[in-house]
C-alpha cells in the first residue's frame, strides 16, 4: 500500500467523525417508519420503496454534498428531520399530482422520486 492511501480502519474512522453517523442513525430509521407507514397508508410498494430510498440514501447524501464539516451532531440531527420532512412533503405533493396526470400509481411513484430528487437538487442549491 502507498503512503499516500490512507488504510480503510483511518478511512472509516473519519467517516464516523466527519457527522455523517449521527446523519445515517437519524435517516435510517426515519426512512423505515415512513416507509412502512406510507406502505400501509397507500397499499403499494413502489411508492412507500421510493420514498424510503428519498429519506434513507438521499436525504444522507444531500448533507454529505451540501453541508460543512465540523458541525455539531444535534445540528446534523436536526437537518436530518428537517430534510427528510422537505423530502416527504415533495415526494407527497409530487405523488398527488401526478396521480392526476396518470392512473397508473407506479407510474406516479416514478414520478413524485424524479419531481422530488429534481426539486431537493434545486432547493439544496438555493439554499447554498
Amino acid at each position: 500500500m502507498s503512503s499516500t492511501n490512507s488504510s480503510l480502519r483511518d478511512r472509516f474512522r473519519d467517516d464516523l467523525r466527519s457527522g455523517s453517523l449521527p446523519v445515517l442513525l437519524t435517516a435510517v430509521p426515519l426512512a423505515m417508519a415512513v416507509g412502512l407507514g406510507s406502505g400501509w397508508y397507500w397499499d403499494e410498494f413502489a411508492g412507500s420503496f421510493l420514498l424510503l430510498v428519498t429519506i434513507g440514501v438521499l436525504v444522507p447524501y444531500a448533507h454529505e454534498t451540501s453541508q460543512s464539516r465540523g458541525q455539531s451532531r444535534m445540528r446534523d440531527v436536526l437537518w436530518t428531520v428537517g430534510a427528510s420532512a422537505a423530502a416527504c412533503a415533495l415526494f407527497a405533493g409530487g405523488y398527488l399530482l401526478a396521480g392526476t396526470l396518470v392512473a397508473d400509481s407506479m407510474h406516479a411513484s416514478v414520478i413524485a422520486f424524479v419531481a422530488t430528487v429534481l426539486g431537493g437538487a434545486v432547493l439544496l442549491r438555493l439554499v447554498r
